[in-house]
């Protein structure tokens, strides 16, 4: 014991010996209640929230928010995919090809993961024509170079049905163009609706006049049909057979006697039987004869 702390004149004080385990009552001091585990750390509200979050939970966000980086668009893609498209379009149409009417439409293909390739659906006078950019992929090309571009064609000669409908579960506006190889899909932005009603038009009045030069080939190929049949009635003479008059008549014997009800070839003098007449014949047989006709007087 350091020497400054013995009480004065030499005397020892005595201190009282405790057990293990009892408690010491002392003035003086404030004895703080005794506390089991781990004091608790003050936590921020982030981190509560967090834990009070299960853990599908947080799976189903983190996954709904990757879906969302994939299904968006970069900023600018949508307007340099168009540009492209519109450079394309140019260069894929025929000599004497015109545009009658365009519009800005997307696709979402499967193979693309349904992210969104932009670009140009036109319709002209030959057939309806999509020049469009595909997304741009996750790892950027070190090559600079010209951009992949896709082409869809459906020319007025095969058949197919394009209108305007609602697309993915009804939430979206589209252009459905139904052909037999399938269907295709192409979605509508704002403000292109009309741009898309004025190529539904183009598109029916092509087919439809495609329609009508088709239908007027096959009559011009058809035989003209034969001059309506003219029946007279034959009176019969003295030794001429169903044969015979079916010759005389330019026609066959079943004929006749179809047209007579005839069982047999027999037939009678006087007997009159209906015949058909010829078309040049008919017009002989409505002049009157050589001998009714009045003839010239000569002096």
């Amino acid at each position: 014991m350091r020497p400054d702390l013995l009480p004065a004149g030499g005397a020892t004080t005595e201190f009282p010996v405790y057990a293990p385990g009892q408690a010491i009552d002392a003035e003086g001091y404030a004895v703080e209640p005794l506390r089991r585990g781990i004091r608790p750390r003050r936590r921020s509200t982030l981190q509560r929230v967090l834990i009070g979050l299960s853990g599908g939970t947080l799976l189903i966000i983190v996954g709904g928010v990757l879906a969302l980086a994939t299904l968006l668009s970069p900023i600018g893609s949508r307007r340099a995919a168009r540009a492209a498209a519109e450079q394309e379009l140019t260069s894929e149409l025929e000599p004497g090809e015109r545009v009658l009417g365009r519009a800005y439409v997307s696709q979402r293909n499967w193979w693309d993961n349904l992210r969104e390739s932009f670009g140009v659906l036109a319709a002209t006078d030959r057939r309806l024509l999509y020049v469009g950019v595909p997304p741009a992929p996750w790892i950027a090309r070190t090559a600079e170079g010209p951009p992949e571009l896709r082409s869809q064609s459906f020319t007025y000669d095969a058949p197919f049905v394009a209108e305007a409908r609602r697309l993915f579960l009804g939430l979206t506006r589209g252009v459905l163009v139904q052909t037999p190889a399938g269907d295709v899909a192409f979605l509508v932005g704002r403000g292109e609706a009309a741009r898309v009603r004025d190529i539904e038009r183009v598109v029916e009045r092509a087919l439809a006049a495609r329609t009508e030069a088709q239908e007027r080939e096959t009559l011009a190929r058809t035989a003209p049909p034969p001059p309506p049949t003219v029946y007279g009635t034959h009176v019969v003479r003295y030794g001429e057979a169903v044969i015979s008059i079916a010759r005389r008549y330019r026609t066959t014997p079943d004929v006749i006697r179809q047209l007579n009800r005839l069982r047999s070839d027999n037939v009678r003098a006087g007997q009159r039987l209906r015949v058909p007449i010829p078309a040049g014949a008919a017009d002989s047989a409505a002049r009157p004869p050589a001998a009714a006709r009045p003839q010239a007087i000569t002096y």
